[in-house]
């Protein structure tokens, strides 16, 4: 949430200039929930705490000089010339088979794996994996195509930060690409904070296999 939007904020008045107060939505960190702008008398931000419910600073950022007299030249935030101009990395890993099935390491109360069905594509392979149960949901992991031209590839989401890479995070999606595996996990009866829950327990266990233990009695 911003200034403009928060009914609720709070302005104070201190020796070094003013104190802004507002609500903060992070959905890849529930226990931030508030921020402080500091900015001096010249209204130029000084620095930005974000607090837990407990008022205690978890994030602080601080800003030593500010430019607000920068120029760039037209074309400096074209989207054309910067994919041009733009470094592709050659090192992307390329798989054609999706060697392990993933399984996720929190699974939601009342909630099992009912069905597991892998499919051949033109280019590689996709699993879906169906779970039911008081909060259902399925998963799909499927091989990623690498373009031999750099394309735009328009998501719906939010950006949300997960072990070694970004996803997007909808109300009932997460979507997400590591190790040239591509991940997508969607629900019509689960929170946003679940959807989470289950993706950041597949991203801190690349590779999930089911054990077998064999007990011995003498």
């Amino acid at each position: 949430m911003d200034i403009k939007n928060d009914k609720e904020k709070e302005f104070a008045v201190n020796d070094n200039g003013y104190v802004i107060t507002i609500k903060v939505n992070y959905t890849s960190n529930k226990e931030l929930v508030k921020q402080k702008i500091y900015l001096d008398k010249d209204i130029n931000v000084t620095e930005v705490h974000v607090l837990n419910n407990e008022n205690k600073v978890i994030m602080k950022m601080k800003f030593n000089d500010i430019d607000l007299k920068t120029t760039y030249n037209k074309n400096h935030f074209a989207l054309k010339d910067n994919m041009e101009t733009a470094v592709v990395d050659e090192n992307v890993k390329v798989v054609g088979k999706v060697d392990d099935v993933i399984y996720p390491m929190y699974m939601p109360k009342n909630t099992k794996l009912i069905n597991l069905e892998r499919v051949t594509k033109e280019n590689g392979e996709r699993i879906i994996s169906k779970f039911s149960g008081d909060s259902s949901f399925m998963l799909v992991q499927e091989t990623a195509i690498k373009e031999k031209e750099m394309v735009t590839i328009p998501i719906t989401g939010e950006p949300l930060i997960l072990t070694g890479t970004i996803a997007a995070l909808s109300d009932s999606s997460i979507t997400w690409t590591r190790d040239g595996i591509e991940y997508y996990i969607v629900s019509e009866n689960i929170t946003e904070d679940e959807l989470v829950n289950i993706a950041k327990s597949i991203s801190v266990m690349p590779v999930g296999k089911q054990i077998q233990f064999c007990i011995f009695f003498i």
